[in-house]
C-alpha cells in the first residue's frame, strides 16, 4: 500500500449495494421529467419501427426487379425508401437531443443536492475527507452519471426496442433464418457475464485511484509554498508517481477486460453472419427464399448486430457510472452533521453564555481536550483565555458555535441549552475572527458584505471602525478591487482588518477572537487593538490570547492547562497569585527581552 493510500482507502466498502438498487435510485432523478421521458419513449418506438422499414422496402424492390426485370412503376417505393431515411435522421436527432437534455437536467438536480448536502456536514467530516475527493464527487463522478443518462440508461431502452423490432421482422419474414441469427445470444450472454465480473471491481478501483490523485494534487498545490520552502519537491514527485502508477495499473485491468470482450463480440457476430449467409445460400439454391429476402436479411442482420455492439460499449459507461453512483450515494447517505432538534427555537442573548461542566474529546474514548470546564461570559464583558499550546483554548470556540457538540455537560445561552437552539440563530450571535483569515475570490466589497443585504451607509461606518478605510482609499478601484484567490493580493495584516470589517458588518452580539493578532506586524496589531477597544463597550468579547499584552484589560482571564480551567481572575489578581498565569507572563516577557 502506498504512503498516500489513506486518500482512497476510505472509499472502499465491504457491503456492495445491489446493482438494481443503484439503478432504481438513479432512476428517481428522472421521475420529475416524466413528460420528456414519455416523449423519448415515443421517439424510440418510432425509431425502432423505422429501423426495419428500409429492409422491407429493399426486399420488395429487389423482388420486383427480379420478377419483372425492371423497376418501372416503382417510383413511389423508391421515394418512400428515401423518405424513411430522412424520417429516421430526424427522429434520431430529436432522440439524442432529448437524451442530452434529460441527462443534464437530472445532473443539475444532483449537483445542487450534493452541494447542499456538503453544506450541512459537520466540521469533523471536512477534517477527515480531503477536499480533492469531495470535488471529485461533485464534478467527475456526476459527469460520469451524466454520460450514463445521456448515452446509457435511457438509450439502452431504445436499443432494446430496436432489437425487438428487428427480431420481430426477422421472424415475420423467415423464422428459420431468424433462429440462425439468434444463435448468437447465448454466447454473447456468457461473454458479457465474464466481462462484468472482471471489469466491475476494476472500474471501482480505477475511480478510487482517480479520487486519490485529485486529493493529493489539491493538497500539494494548496501547500506549494511549504513544499518549496522545505525542499520537498522530490518527495512529493515520488508520492505522485506512486499514486499515478496505482491508477495506471487499475486502469490496465479495465483495458484488459475490454481487450478480451470486444474481439470476442466481433468474432461471435462475424461467425453468426457467416452462418446466416451459408444457411441462406442453401435455401436460395433450393428455391425456398428469394434474392430480395437474402439481401434484406443481410442488411437487417448488420442492423441487428449494431445495437448489440452499442450495448456492449455502453456497458463501459454503465460500469463507470455505477462505480461513481456508489460513492455519490455513500456521500449523500452520510449523516455526520450537528443535529438540530425538532422545535428548536431562535437564540436570544441578553444575560449570559455559560459553560457548565463541559467535557469534550474529538473522538469517542479519545483524549479529553476540555475537562469539566465551567464558567460564564456575561453580556458586555471581555473574557480572555490563555494557556500553553494544546491546552484546549481554540476548542472552546468550536463548542460555543456548535461546530462540535460537548461530550458531557452543556453550554447555555440565557439559561437555554445550545442544543435546543437553531444552528443559524446560535451562530448568528457570534462574529468570529481567526488567526488564518479565509478570503474568497472577488472584490473587497463582496468579501465584507458576503451574501447579506448591501447597506452603503453601514459599510462606510464599518470601514471606519475596522481601520480599513485607509487601505480602500489607497486602492485604485477602492471596494471594487479584486483581491485574488484566497486574498493573495492583500497582506496578512490587511486580510486581518478585512476579517474585522466582515465581522462588524454582521453586527454580532459576541466577538470571538482566536489569536487574531498572533502573526501580524505591530502597526496592524495597534490598529486591531483600536478596533477591539471601539467595539468592546457594546460587544461581549471572548478572546483566545497569544500575546498576553493584548488582554491586560479583560474583565476576566481564564487560564487553561491540559484542558482544565486552573486559574481565573483579572490580570493584576492573577499576577498577585504568582501561579500559572504569572509564569506565562514572565516567560513571554523574557522572550520579548531576548528578541
Amino acid at each position: 500500500m502506498s504512503e498516500q493510500g489513506a486518500f482512497f482507502q476510505s472509499d472502499r466498502t465491504d457491503d456492495r449495494p445491489m446493482r438494481h438498487a443503484l439503478l432504481w435510485r438513479l432512476a428517481s432523478y428522472l421521475k420529475p421529467q416524466w413528460a420528456a421521458l414519455l416523449l423519448l419513449l415515443v421517439l424510440m418506438a418510432l425509431g425502432a419501427f423505422l429501423e426495419v422499414l428500409p429492409s422491407e422496402l429493399t426486399l420488395r424492390l429487389i423482388n420486383r426487379f427480379m420478377g419483372e426485370g425492371s423497376l418501372r412503376g416503382a417510383g413511389p417505393m423508391v421515394a418512400g425508401f428515401f423518405g424513411v431515411l430522412i424520417a429516421g435522421f430526424l427522429v434520431s436527432f430529436a432522440r439524442y437531443f432529448m437524451l442530452a437534455k434529460v441527462g443534464q437536467k437530472a445532473m443539475l438536480e444532483l449537483r445542487v443536492q450534493l452541494f447542499g448536502h456538503l453544506m450541512g456536514r459537520s466540521t469533523d467530516f471536512f477534517h477527515r475527507n480531503p477536499v480533492g475527493r469531495l470535488m471529485t464527487r461533485v464534478t467527475s463522478d456526476v459527469q460520469n452519471l451524466n454520460e450514463m443518462f445521456a448515452s446509457g440508461f435511457v438509450a439502452i431502452v431504445g436499443d432494446a426496442l430496436s432489437l425487438l423490432a428487428i427480431v420481430a421482422w426477422m421472424f415475420w419474414t423467415h423464422a428459420g433464418m431468424a433462429m440462425v441469427a439468434l444463435v448468437i445470444l447465448p454466447f454473447l450472454l456468457v461473454a458479457t457475464e465474464f466481462f462484468r465480473r472482471r471489469a466491475g471491481e476494476a472500474f471501482r478501483e480505477t475511480q478510487r485511484r482517480y479520487a486519490a490523485i485529485n486529493a493529493f494534487l489539491q493538497e500539494q498545490i494548496s501547500g506549494m509554498g511549504l513544499v518549496q520552502i522545505n525542499g520537498q519537491e522530490t518527495r512529493s514527485d515520488q508520492q505522485f508517481k506512486v499514486l499515478n502508477e496505482d491508477y495506471f495499473q487499475a486502469f490496465l485491468r479495465t483495458i484488459f477486460a475490454y481487450a478480451v470482450f470486444f474481439p470476442v463480440v466481433e468474432f461471435i457476430t462475424s461467425g453468426t453472419l457467416a452462418a446466416l449467409i451459408f444457411y441462406a445460400g442453401i435455401k436460395l439454391k433450393a428455391g425456398a427464399i428469394t434474392w430480395g429476402l437474402l439481401l434484406a436479411f443481410i442488411q437487417q442482420s448488420s442492423r441487428f448486430f449494431r445495437p448489440i455492439r452499442e450495448l456492449a460499449e455502453r456497458y463501459n459507461v454503465m460500469q463507470t457510472a455505477l462505480a461513481s453512483s456508489e460513492r455519490i450515494f455513500r456521500l449523500l447517505d452520510n449523516r455526520e452533521e450537528i443535529p438540530e432538534l425538532p422545535g428548536a427555537k431562535a437564540a436570544s442573548f441578553t444575560r449570559e453564555i455559560r459553560l457548565e461542566g463541559v467535557t469534550f474529546a474529538y473522538e469517542e474514548g479519545g483524549r479529553k481536550v476540555v475537562r469539566d470546564l465551567s464558567g460564564g461570559i456575561p453580556k458586555g464583558h471581555r473574557v480572555a483565555v490563555v494557556g500553553h499550546t494544546g491546552a484546549g483554548k481554540s476548542t472552546l470556540i468550536n463548542l460555543l458555535m456548535r461546530f462540535y457538540d460537548v461530550s458531557e455537560g452543556r453550554i447555555t445561552v440565557d439559561g437555554v441549552d445550545a442544543r435546543h437552539l437553531t444552528l443559524r440563530s446560535l451562530r448568528g450571535l457570534f462574529g468570529l475572527v481567526l488567526q488564518d483569515v479565509f478570503v474568497f475570490s472577488g472584490t473587497l466589497r463582496d468579501n465584507i458584505v458576503l451574501d447579506r443585504l448591501l447597506d452603503e451607509g453601514r459599510l462606510a461606518s464599518v470601514l471606519e471602525q475596522s481601520q480599513l478605510k485607509d487601505l480602500v482609499d489607497r486602492l485604485p478601484q477602492g471596494l471594487d478591487t479584486q483581491v485574488g484567490e484566497r486574498g493573495q493580493k492583500l497582506s496578512a495584516g490587511e486580510r486581518q482588518l478585512l476579517a474585522f470589517a466582515r465581522m462588524l458588518y454582521l453586527e454580532p452580539a459576541v466577538l470571538l477572537l482566536d489569536e487574531a493578532t498572533a502573526n501580524i506586524d505591530s502597526e496592524t496589531e495597534s490598529k486591531i487593538q483600536t478596533v477591539i477597544e471601539r467595539v468592546s463597550h457594546r460587544l461581549t468579547t471572548f478572546t483566545i490570547a497569544h500575546r498576553l499584552s493584548t488582554i491586560r484589560d479583560a474583565d476576566e482571564i481564564w487560564v487553561m492547562d491540559q484542558g482544565a480551567l486552573v486559574e481565573r481572575g483579572t490580570h493584576d489578581g492573577l499576577i498577585a497569585q504568582d501561579g500559572v498565569y504569572a509564569k506565562l507572563v514572565r516567560l513571554q516577557f523574557a522572550e520579548g527581552e531576548a528578541a
